[in-house]
């Protein structure tokens, strides 16, 4: 079974929605996507709804942990410092995409919800142990 976890760049959501905050969600083959919002200009178009400007890119980037055993508390560690390793890396891969527009909290933001439910998962492999 392949067990990873996807750690994501978004850019261009509209902070309004989101209130700045990363958002996690369920992937489709049971791992986890977790999307940092960053706001880049768009001087052209935008929506005819709410006057936000249309922009998305997003970088994806699995955080493969079927090496790990969750249930050992040095292997939750690595998991967590592989969260914030990919998550840096999905970050620098926009930054070169966009390099006028940095955001400097992108790794944290990207990595806050892939971190949450990692621990859930380290905690889940705990009590069945």
């Amino acid at each position: 079974m392949l067990r990873k976890i996807i750690v994501t760049g978004l850019m261009g959501i509209v902070p309004l929605a989101l209130g700045g905050a990363a958002i996690a969600a369920p992937a489709e083959d049971g791992g986890i996507v977790v999307m940092a919002p960053r706001a880049i200009p768009v001087p052209a178009e935008r929506s005819p709804y709410t006057g936000a400007p249309i922009a998305t890119a997003s970088v994806k980037i699995p955080v493969l942990y079927q090496d790990l055993d969750l249930a050992e508390a040095r292997d939750g560690e690595r998991l967590v410092t592989r969260i914030e390793r990919v998550a840096y890396d999905a970050c620098k891969q926009l930054d070169s995409l966009f390099p006028f527009n940095p955001d400097p909290e992108c790794p944290r933001k990207a990595a806050a919800s892939a971190k949450d439910a990692a621990k859930a998962m380290i905690a889940s492999a705990r009590q069945v142990r």
